[in-house]
């Protein structure tokens, strides 16, 4: 069967408070900002990802952050995304608000998750980062 994939049609930066009136529980106090992702896959289905994280006013983010191990797994989930899509190498350096457009149009990978579907994002290793 060959890989399933996406085309990106919209992604964006948000301000949590943009997206929900109320902070969802789980999510940390020093996660401001989230990376919405919305692609089509070619059978007409809409999937999405969501990332959360702290937008630095350069506009990059850190993955190396202070938090629980959830916080810093979340951190760590995004940059592995932007570095599988080829978005960025160095992800302290880029400008995820300024450049997350280019996003838009790429082709990703869909995973098949208990029955629904999913953007591909790579697991992250200790010693990988």
């Amino acid at each position: 069967m060959p890989p399933l994939t996406a085309v990106v049609e919209e992604a964006g930066v948000y301000k949590i408070s943009q997206l929900f009136r109320k902070k969802p529980p789980g999510i940390a106090f020093n996660e401001t900002d989230a990376l919405v992702i919305r692609a089509r896959m070619q059978d007409g289905r809409q999937i999405g990802a969501t990332f959360y994280f702290t937008l630095k006013p350069d506009g990059t983010f850190e993955e190396e952050a202070l938090g629980r191990d959830a916080v810093k797994a979340r951190r760590h989930r995004l940059a592995s995304f932007l570095r599988y899509y080829h978005l960025a190498d160095d992800v302290d350096k880029y400008k995820l608000k300024e450049r997350i457009h280019e996003l838009e149009g790429k082709g990703v990978e869909v995973v098949p998750i208990d029955g629904e579907f999913s953007i591909y994002t790579p697991q992250v290793t200790a010693h990988e980062r």
